[in-house]
C-alpha cells in the first residue's frame, strides 16, 4: 500500500470509507489522483467476520458512548447509542441489507406535494428525478443490483413465499424479492449468494457489494491510495481564503497528526460529519464549516420502521436466505386520502433470533 507524506499538499483527503468515501476514493485513484483515506475504524477482512448476528453487531458497529435526549423512542431505549452505523473500513456498507430502491418523483418535491407540515422542514430538491436517473443506472450497474440491467432477481426463500401468499390473499400486486446489491448470479468478480442468512453480517462469502470488498481493494491496486484505518478525524483546517487545506486526526497510537490536502472530502455518517464540521469552527467560520445558514446538525431524519412479528403453526425458517428478500410496494406512492405524507414499503426483515429478542419490548 502506498504511503504519502503528511506534508504532501497534492493529496485529496477523504474522511470516511463507506458508500460515499470508499467509492469516491476508487474513482479518483482510477483517474490517477493521490488519495489519503481516513477511517476511524479497523480494517477487518472477510476472514474476521463471523456468522453470528450479535457478535457481528459488536464487531462492526460504532459503539463509542453517546448521549441522546428528548422524548423520541431511541433516546429512551438506547440513550448511549442513538444512531446505528459502523466504525470499520467500508463503513456501514459492511453491515447492510443491500436494499437499493430509488426515490420517487414526489419525494423530490416534498414541500410542493406534501405541503406545510407543522414541525417539519420540508423543501423541494433542486434536481428532478429524471436528472439523477442516469446516476441511478450507473450505481446499479456498479453494485450489481438485482432486477436491474438484465440481472436476475434474488431467489425466493420460504420467508418470501409466506409473505407472497398472504399479500396475494389481500389483493396486493407489487410483490417481489426486491432490488439488492447482492449477487443472484456471479457478477463483477463476486460470487452468487449462498443464501445462508448472514449476508448482512459482514458477508464472509462476498456476494454483496461493499466498499470494503470492491472499491477499496481496486483503489489500493492502483498504487494511489493511502488507507489509514483507526484514524479519527478531529478537525478540518483551512487557509486564509477559507479553503480546506488539511485534516487533523488521531492515529491508532493516539498521536495527533496533520495531513495536508489539495482538497478535503467529508464522507462520514450523519452524526460524525456534522460533529466534525461544528468542531472545525474558526475565526473565519465561528459557527463551524459549511454552516453559514445554521443548518449543520439539524434536520436529522430517522429511519422509521413499524415492525410486526408473527408466529405460524408450521416452521417458516425465516433465518434462511437474504435478510430482507421480500418487498410489497403497493403503498409506496403518496396518497393524501390516507392522512399522512409520503408512502411506505412492506419489507421482510428476518433478523436472527438473538437480535429479534433484543429488539422486542420486555413482556
Amino acid at each position: 500500500m502506498s504511503r504519502f507524506e503528511t506534508t504532501d499538499s497534492d493529496v485529496i483527503v477523504i474522511i470516511g470509507s463507506g458508500a460515499g468515501g470508499g467509492t469516491l476514493a476508487n474513482e479518483l485513484c482510477q483517474r490517477g489522483k493521490k488519495v489519503v483515506l481516513l477511517e476511524a475504524g479497523s480494517h477487518l477482512t472477510t476472514d474476521d467476520f463471523v456468522n453470528d448476528d450479535w457478535a457481528a453487531y459488536e464487531m462492526l458497529s460504532w459503539l463509542d458512548k453517546r448521549t441522546a435526549t428528548g422524548t423520541w423512542r431511541v433516546a429512551k431505549d438506547h440513550p448511549t447509542t442513538p444512531s446505528w452505523h459502523c466504525k470499520v473500513v467500508g463503513g456501514t456498507t459492511t453491515h447492510w441489507s443491500g436494499c437499493t430502491y430509488r426515490f420517487q418523483a414526489d419525494e423530490m418535491r416534498a414541500r410542493t406535494v406534501y405541503g406545510d407540515i407543522p414541525g417539519a422542514s420540508l423543501i423541494d430538491w433542486p434536481l428532478r428525478l429524471e436528472e439523477i436517473e442516469p446516476y441511478y443506472v450507473l450505481a446499479e450497474r456498479k453494485m450489481g443490483v438485482s432486477r436491474t440491467n438484465g440481472l436476475p432477481a434474488l431467489p425466493a426463500n420460504n420467508n418470501f413465499k409466506v409473505m407472497y401468499w398472504g399479500a396475494k390473499r389481500l389483493g396486493l400486486s407489487q410483490i417481489s424479492t426486491g432490488r439488492h446489491a447482492i449477487n443472484a448470479v456471479p457478477y463483477d468478480g463476486r460470487p452468487a449468494s449462498i443464501q445462508d442468512g448472514f449476508t448482512v453480517s459482514g458477508d464472509k462469502h462476498g456476494a454483496r457489494w461493499s466498499t470494503l470488498t470492491v472499491e477499496i481493494p481496486r483503489a489500493l491496486a492502483t498504487g494511489k491510495l493511502d488507507l489509514r484505518p483507526q484514524s479519527r478525524a478531529i478537525r478540518i483546517e483551512h487557509n486564509d481564503a477559507g479553503e480546506a487545506n488539511a485534516v487533523m486526526y488521531v492515529d491508532a497510537a493516539g498521536v495527533t497528526r496533520r495531513q495536508a490536502a489539495a482538497a478535503v472530502v467529508l464522507a462520514g455518517n450523519c452524526v460524525e460529519s456534522p460533529r466534525l464540521l461544528l468542531n472545525s469552527a474558526s475565526a473565519k467560520y465561528p459557527h463551524g464549516l459549511a454552516n453559514g445558514y445554521g443548518h449543520v446538525g439539524r434536520h436529522y431524519l430517522r429511519h422509521i420502521i413499524q415492525t410486526v412479528w408473527s408466529i405460524f403453526e408450521k416452521p417458516v425458517n425465516m433465518h434462511r436466505g437474504e435478510l430482507m428478500g421480500g418487498l410489497i410496494a403497493d403503498f409506496a406512492a403518496h396518497d393524501s386520502t390516507r392522512g399522512f405524507a409520503g408512502g411506505y414499503y412492506i419489507e421482510l426483515n428476518a433478523m436472527g433470533l438473538p437480535t429479534t429478542a433484543a429488539f422486542l419490548n420486555p413482556g
